[in-house]
Formats: C-alpha cells, sequence, structure tokens
C-alpha cells in the first residue's frame, strides 16, 4: 500500500498502468497456449513407413529430371508486353546439334509472383514445321511475370522459365 500527498491509500490493483501491463501479459500468453493446443490437436504427423525408398526416388527422379533438361536448349522470343494488349509468346526447344525437339504436348504456364489469383495456362502451338512453338496471351495486370513452358519429350517432362515485365 502507498500514502499519497492527500494521505489517502492507493491499493497496487487500482492502477491503470499496471492493469494495462497484466492484460497484456495475459493476452500473450493465452495466445501461446492457443497456439500450442492447436499445433498439437488433429495433426498425424509427417511419419511414413518408408521415408527412406521415398527419399532416394525423389533424388533420383530430380536428377533424371535435370539430366533430361540438359539434354535441350530453350529459347523464349518475347516482344515488348503491354498491359491488356495481346501479345505472342514464342518458344523454340532444340538439342545440343540445333535439331528441333519432338514434343508431344507443349504448355505455356503463366505466374503472378505476387497474386496467386491472376495465374493461368494456354496451350503452345506448333509452327514452322515444330522448330517454333507460340501462344497468345493477354495481361491483365502489369509488373513482373513467370513463364513456363513445360513440354512432354517421349513421356518425360522438362521445364523451361523466364521472367518478364509488363509495362503500362
Amino acid at each position: 500500500m502507498n500514502s499519497t500527498t492527500t494521505g489517502k491509500i492507493q491499493h497496487w490493483y487500482k492502477s491503470p498502468l499496471l492493469l494495462i501491463w497484466l492484460f497484456l501479459v495475459l493476452m500473450a500468453m493465452s495466445g501461446t497456449i492457443y497456439m500450442v493446443i492447436q499445433a498439437n490437436s488433429g495433426f498425424s504427423g509427417l511419419v511414413v513407413e518408408d521415408f527412406y525408398e521415398r527419399g532416394q526416388d525423389y533424388e533420383e527422379n530430380i536428377h533424371k529430371k535435370l539430366e533430361n533438361n540438359a539434354k535441350w536448349t530453350p529459347a523464349f522470343k518475347v516482344n515488348e508486353i503491354k498491359l491488356n494488349q495481346q501479345t505472342t509468346i514464342e518458344f523454340a526447344l532444340s538439342d545440343k546439334q540445333g535439331k528441333p525437339a519432338v514434343v508431344e504436348k507443349l504448355t505455356l504456364f503463366v505466374y503472378r509472383p505476387s497474386n496467386a489469383k491472376e495465374d493461368f495456362s494456354v496451350p503452345m502451338t506448333i509452327l514452322n514445321d515444330g522448330k517454333i512453338y507460340q501462344a497468345q496471351v493477354t495481361f491483365s495486370i502489369k509488373g513482373k511475370w513467370d513463364l513456363l513452358a513445360s513440354a512432354i519429350i517421349d513421356g518425360i517432362e522438362v521445364n523451361y522459365a523466364k521472367s518478364i515485365f509488363v509495362k503500362d
């Protein structure tokens, strides 16, 4: 208990500063307890029976994919891209000797890094006897976009990416 200059006793639990501090501490503790309870309830875990085999298979598939991607030389041709104007994106894929790849299917995926709702994909059409593939695309938002050409060659998927910028 404290005595003030007027002689009245002020109790510690009536101090507004102390009450605000206690409130904040209790809120932080209750938030932490809530998060711990949420983390421990209903989570099945990440344990799988054959984790070692799966890891080896994953690593092997990654190495195969990287080796297969290295067999081909990609080439994107993108002119200046303006907002809300249709533009043509061309893509060529050839081997190390310059022979065009025989592609079963080619899809252009267009990603907006800052807004996944704007992502879309379009199939690419064959031009010039399979040497060039193209897609007509219109961008509705200016800024940075990522292109991913996903080709299937002899049943194996290969992916090549390019970043672009859309101007006003």
